[in-house]
């Protein structure tokens, strides 16, 4: 049967959780005919590889397995499967998470019938059986994102939504246009997102909870905190970067800007704010800095406008000001506490 969609799952010693992913792939109501599933053991020291290895035995036909002789990182795995996959949809998923049965058939059917670049669904997170639902991020149907104003709302309802697990994609849109993850950081999901945003020219919107996300505290991201942190810093800038060389910089240079403000300044800076507070101004005069350098337009930047991003303006008017130390201290505590931190 000719495989609808290669879903590519990274896995690094899964061993306690992957049974709940292998069994919600089991369940899927396109069948296991229909999909193309590819691990990659990424140098698991558990059981997570013989697991792999009996779950490619009872279905050879649809069951793909890689594996790594060294730990290459999450980055690294879902680049080289790509390379591997053969359907003409890409899904991806986390070892430890779950999805819907009907997550994939209905996925499908909303990019074969719109014929867009990728279609989004909803998620929730599941963290000591506390489960919180992400909030629909926009009414739910097709985005013709070669309209401006409707690309422009597109964009700042998502700059936050950069899971890859949630979305399916054309294979032919990430190939065709280089969209890959960064490797050798932890959040390689940013980079891969946002170039997917910054090529699309069409996607579909689900406000199904399809995907079940898992918090693991000892999971890679949870355990390297402040890795990641420096990270996204890092990864959003050579987001800036690959779009400058690519010239996509004079095609979207306002939209291209805002993410990378967003995120290297307004999410990172209020996550120091918060986690980090003793990093707080030394933070600020560097990101203060880089913006003056990379994007003098920021005050300028119509994103800055649209109605859901009064808190996004606040924290960038930060930038017109020289603020000593103790000034930033202050301003930080007053904004913690406004906002109920």
């Amino acid at each position: 049967m000719k495989k609808r969609i290669s879903i590519i799952i990274p896995c690094y010693n899964s061993e306690k959780y992957i049974a709940r992913c292998l069994n919600s792939l089991e369940q899927q109501t396109i069948g296991m005919d229909a999909m193309e599933i590819i691990f990659i053991n990424d140098a698991s020291t558990d059981n997570t590889l013989e697991i792999l290895t009996e779950f490619e035995k009872r279905y050879p036909e649809s069951v793909m397995l890689i594996n790594f002789e060294s730990n290459h990182r999450q980055a690294a795995a879902r680049n080289i499967a790509l390379d591997y996959a053969s359907a003409p949809y890409i899904g991806y998923m986390d070892s430890d998470d779950s999805i819907e049965p009907d997550m994939y058939e209905f996925m499908i059917s909303a990019i074969e019938k719109y014929d867009c670049d990728f279609v989004q669904c909803r998620y929730d997170c599941i963290e000591d059986n506390h489960i919180s639902v992400t909030k629909p991020f926009c009414p739910e149907g097709y985005f013709d994102l070669s309209d401006s104003r409707i690309y422009q709302k597109f964009i700042s309802s998502r700059v936050a939504l950069v899971t890859v697990w949630d979305k399916i994609y054309k294979k032919s849109f990430l190939i065709d246009n280089d969209i890959y993850c960064p490797e050798k950081v932890l959040c390689e999901d940013i980079f891969f997102s946002f170039l997917a945003f910054t090529y699309a020219t069409s996607s579909y919107c689900m406000n199904n909870v399809f995907y079940h996300y898992y918090i693991n505290p000892q999971s890679t991201l949870q355990t390297k905190k402040k890795n990641y942190q420096e990270d996204v810093m890092n990864v959003t800038l050579d987001y800036l970067r690959v779009c400058t060389e690519r010239h996509l910089i004079f095609e979207r240079r306002e939209t291209i800007e805002w993410l990378f403000l967003e995120k290297y300044y307004v999410y990172m800076l209020w996550e120091i704010f918060q986690k980090f507070p003793q990093l707080s101004y030394t933070t600020y005069i560097e990101m203060k800095e880089t913006i003056y350098d990379l994007i003098p337009n920021y005050k300028t930047n119509s994103y800055r406008l649209i109605p859901g991003n009064e808190f996004d303006d606040i924290m960038l008017k930060l930038l017109d000001y020289d603020l000593n130390e103790l000034q930033l201290i202050q301003l930080r505590d007053n904004m913690l506490n406004k906002f109920n931190i």
